[in-house]
């Protein structure tokens, strides 16, 4: 699995884009720093088209799988993100929508789960 940095692009299931923000700055792969545990949650999401009546669009994330970080890779203590990074949106009271990473950015660095 290919490891996350700042530039890979995460969207929510309408399209949405996840802001990233790196809470590590010292370890890069092309001069972007590299993604770790708790990075990608509570981040804003902009442009999601998905507004009804009842239901504002995705504005944030509230849960991330664990399966999206490297139980063997730590940089500061905290798990890389991997390419497989997923979770859910605000979108709907229960919090089901997912979000997921459709674009990795680097294609140099690979770590196992």
């Amino acid at each position: 699995m290919f490891v996350l940095t700042k530039a890979a692009v995460l969207k929510c299931a309408h399209g949405g884009i996840v802001a990233t923000k790196n809470s590590q700055d010292w370890v890069r792969i092309e001069g972007d720093p590299l993604l770790v545990d708790d990075d990608p949650l509570h981040r804003s999401i902009g442009g999601c088209p998905m507004l009804t009546l009842t239901t504002p669009p995705c504005r944030t994330t509230v849960a991330v799988d664990e399966a999206s970080y490297s139980a063997f890779v730590h940089i500061g203590g905290r798990r890389l993100c991997l390419d497989g990074t997923k979770g859910t949106t605000d979108w709907s009271q229960m919090g089901t929508t997912p979000f997921s990473v459709a674009l990795v950015a680097q294609k140099f660095v690979q770590c196992g789960g």
